[in-house]
């Protein structure tokens, strides 16, 4: 009996420390990628993005294994958006895709999962016509079952206003409701929605709604509440690249 029961406490001892290694790797792999894309730094960008996919291939649980792909995925996110990354941004996003794709089907309910998924579809869709076709309604297909999932995040309400804001009227694009979900999830992200339940989880996204936020105000000319906007980001990531650099330089050249 004894023996039985010292077996039963090793096995117990043994999975509770692969269970807290296979946290700490994809922990690691979520600070560096987030990080990495305030930073703006695509070097640091993809070494954290084969960080991530370390932490897929060493984690077996299914919702941990998607939080890995999901950071994998918001890296390529990430490396899409980069100027200086413009030559490969077609790669990065098909990887993306593949990554929060297999991300979404080990873990159905997972919103941010699909909402950035959304997102690549939706510049996926902006390469032509046939490129439309394919990923435009995937991509709103997608983006309505994250708002359906997770109607108060932060990072979801952002990503719906930036594809309504750059989506073509006639495609359902609608600046005005685009601003209004901005402020939404400015509102939200103050509150503290962006945290995360689960650690492994993402908590990404308080500086980030500020940002675009301010873009937005910027493009229709309300400098004063752009500047605002900026500098909140700012107070929330003081090493925020984006703004830093490119958003808040563009607007004092107004």
């Amino acid at each position: 009996m004894r023996t039985i029961l010292t077996t039963l406490a090793v096995m117990l001892l043994t999975s509770t420390f692969a269970i807290a290694q296979s946290d700490d790797v994809v922990l690691k792999a979520k600070d560096a990628v987030q990080k990495a894309a305030i930073t703006g730094d695509a070097t640091a960008l993809k070494a954290a993005r084969e960080l991530a996919q370390t932490a897929v291939s060493q984690t077996t649980e299914s919702n941990k294994k998607a939080a890995a792909l999901y950071f994998v995925g918001y890296a390529h996110y990430s490396l899409v958006n980069l100027p200086s990354e413009k030559a490969s941004s077609e790669q990065s996003a098909d990887a993306g895709i593949t990554a929060l794709e297999e991300a979404v089907k080990l873990y159905p309910a997972f919103a941010d999962a699909h909402a950035l998924l959304g997102s690549l579809y939706g510049q996926k869709a902006g390469g032509g016509m046939m490129a439309g076709m394919k990923y435009g309604q995937k991509s709103a297909v997608t983006m309505e079952r994250a708002i359906t999932l997770q109607p108060k995040n932060p990072r979801i309400l952002m990503l719906e206003g930036i594809s309504l804001y750059f989506k073509p009227a006639m495609w359902g694009g609608d600046k005005q409701k685009a601003l209004a979900n901005l402020q939404r999830a400015c509102d939200l992200a103050e509150q503290g929605a962006c945290a995360a339940k689960e650690a492994t989880m993402p908590d990404w996204g308080h500086a980030d709604v500020f940002a675009w936020k301010g873009m937005m105000f910027a493009k229709e000319e309300d400098l004063d509440n752009a500047k605002a906007a900026y500098e909140r980001a700012l107070q929330v990531q003081p090493n925020y690249a984006w703004v830093k650099y490119v958003l808040l330089p563009k607007l004092s050249a107004k």
